[in-house]
């Protein structure tokens, strides 16, 4: 079997799936950062007046919590991605009219504003967080087919990050499937920009009678005592252990933890020079 082929195992109560690294290709059409798309956002549209009622009238401020989440409708958040949707646009265009000479840039383009819509993303949710929280829809959902798309695709963006999945075969309960997997693209991304390159990350699904425990697992040096305190904190940034990794916002890991709460669930952090550093994730199945 070559060795850039996925390596899966399969019996009737187990899966277990090796994504090994590989070299980067060039990505041939915008995408997100993670290279998950759709699957991570959590839009959380409301109807509203469109992008003029989002602005208050001079002299005029916002009265409640819920005004301010009205005004936060799909289409004043389609205007504000419009300029970065552009840009995308331009750069594919680009990239299929000029020469090999300027690929390089054109996909330096591309990420650029892939990355720029993430944080843009982020930004939205941390709003909504603080007034009224990120609005979850709940429906019967197999974790287990969820969470491995989202490896997949995580994994076709950043090829050069092996990453180990193995969960249990099927993991049904009610949940929003765009915020879970939000959730793992999170905390997978952030064991790629944290962690050692080797070895494999590992995305562990487990299934209890009332719950599912999602657990990603890195090595590396261990997380400072000062900074596991606040992690889950907004704006808190740890330090990369990778120079191609671009700083986020700092938004990532509070996000994850109000997406959980948000469910009912909960999340903890462990880390040792032995074990590594591990996120766990705990989810009612109702």
């Amino acid at each position: 079997m070559p060795a850039e082929d996925n390596v899966s195992l399969r019996r009737e109560d187990r899966v277990v799936r090796l994504f090994p690294a590989r070299l980067r290709e060039r990505v041939g059409t915008p995408s997100d950062p993670s290279g998950v798309g759709n699957l991570v956002g959590v839009a959380g549209h409301r109807s509203g007046d469109g992008f003029a009622a989002a602005l208050p009238e001079r002299g005029q401020e916002l009265d409640s919590a819920s005004e301010v989440a009205s005004r936060l409708d799909a289409d004043f958040e389609s205007r504000l991605r419009e300029p970065l949707s552009q840009c995308a646009t331009m750069a594919a265009v680009l990239k299929h009219e000029l020469d090999d000479g300027h690929a390089d840039q054109i996909e330096a383009m591309v990420r650029a504003a892939e990355r720029a819509n993430g944080m843009l993303n982020d930004m939205l949710n941390f709003i909504r967080s603080g007034i009224g929280g990120i609005p979850i829809a709940r429906r019967r959902v197999d974790l287990k087919l969820l969470c491995e798309r989202v490896v997949d695709a995580i994994h076709a963006g950043h090829p050069d990050h092996p990453v180990l999945f193995s969960c249990d075969s099927r993991l049904e309960g009610q949940f929003d499937p765009d915020a879970i997997a939000s959730v793992l693209s999170k905390l997978v991304l952030n064991a790629m920009q944290h962690g050692a390159a080797r070895p494999a990350i590992r995305v562990e699904l487990r299934g209890l009678r009332n719950d599912v425990m999602i657990d990603v697992w890195n090595a590396g040096a261990p997380l400072d005592a000062d900074l596991t305190a606040q992690l889950f904190e907004p704006f808190v940034c740890g330090r990369s252990s990778r120079s191609d990794h671009a700083e986020g916002l700092g938004l990532g890991l509070y996000l994850a933890r109000e997406i959980v709460h948000a469910h009912g669930g909960r999340i903890e952090v462990r880390s040792g020079d032995r074990d590594g550093t591990t996120f766990r994730v705990t989810l009612p199945r109702h």
